[in-house]
């Protein structure tokens, strides 16, 4: 297991470090949003290496080491981080027999390539998930999601104008987030404490969240509070959509594998002010991700289509079987 410190001297540029700190302590969010700062880490400590005449070993362990201090944090939550990652660094190996210079353009290049295909991807989904959309007005947005903000900024109709509900999220606040863009996009914004979400979602004419990771039998995985959004949807009947890329499936499901709770200590979130003694004595532990089974969800918006939630066995195994080169 990495330390966190260890990952972080990895990073010689203050720009990568205050990048690295703003994922660990949950002050960006978003997979996609990670995934593209990690990135620009890698390509740091390669174009770092390269000006420093650094040995190519050197530069290697460093990328592998930070490589795989967010796989086993971030992407023990999202597999889409560690299916990014390792399809960034992948054979990452074999450049020990280049000359730094050279190494240092084939790792980024590999990175680039990824995140050319990534925002293909990604722009795929949020056109989709606007014709799924079109012949909405109220919807629902539950806890950020950067590819759910793009959706948000493209969301446009010159007849009509669309009503964005945003239930705050405490686990996390993960609604304030998508402020910026309903405003550059001109939709009006409910902003509600998310223990009202039953009360609103039934204004609502649809409900749109992210994911940090999905199963290949339709289940996502979404911040705490996704379950009650799916679960209301359900009883009345309110069409519930999640917009993510393929990269986000975690195929060791089929095998048996079984998302592990992540529990979170939200003591200062939730009782900052209160007295320490107090506190003290309290268990404030809450989950950080649960699972929306596909029954809850209408369909899953990704780059192949909108696709029914229990349908998405065959897309699946085909993406995972591209990353493997099958």
């Amino acid at each position: 297991m990495i330390e966190v410190e260890e990952a972080r001297q990895t990073l010689d540029d203050e720009q990568s470090i205050q990048a690295f700190d703003d994922i660990v302590y949950q002050r960006v969010l978003g997979a996609s949003k990670h995934i593209s700062m990690i990135g620009d880490m890698i390509e740091s400590i390669a174009l770092i290496g390269e000006k420093n005449h650094s040995s190519i070993h050197s530069v290697v362990d460093k990328i592998k080491t930070l490589s795989q201090y967010f796989i086993e944090t971030r992407g023990a939550a999202s597999q889409a981080i560690s299916n990014a990652i390792n399809i960034m660094i992948k054979n990452i190996d074999e450049v020990r027999n280049l000359d730094v210079e050279e190494a240092s353009k084939v790792i980024i290049q590999k990175k680039n390539n990824y995140l050319i295909q990534s925002e293909k991807a990604i722009n795929k989904v949020v056109k989709y998930g606007v014709e799924a959309a079109s012949s909405m007005k109220t919807i629902m947005v539950f806890d950020y999601s950067s590819t759910v903000n793009k959706w948000l900024q493209n969301l446009k109709n010159e007849n009509k104008n669309y009503t964005i509900v945003i239930p705050e999220s405490r686990i996390i606040n993960g609604g304030y987030p998508f402020i910026e863009a309903c405003r550059e996009a001109g939709h009006q914004i409910k902003f509600i404490p998310d223990a009202a979400i039953m009360y609103y979602l039934k204004e609502c004419d649809g409900a749109f969240f992210g994911a940090e990771t999905f199963y290949p039998d339709g289940t996502t995985f979404n911040t705490t509070g996704s379950d009650i959004v799916g679960l209301v949807c359900k009883e009345f009947n309110i069409p519930l959509y999640v917009l993510t890329p393929m990269i986000k499936v975690d195929i060791r499901a089929i095998y048996g594998y079984k998302k592990q709770l992540k529990i979170n200590d939200l003591t200062e979130e939730l009782a900052s002010n209160w007295d320490s003694s107090v506190k003290s004595k309290i268990d404030f532990n809450c989950p950080e991700l649960l699972g929306v089974e596909s029954k809850y969800i209408t369909a899953i918006i990704t780059e192949e289509g909108i696709i029914p939630a229990n349908q998405l066995f065959n897309n699946s195994k085909k993406f995972h079987d591209s990353l493997k080169g099958e």
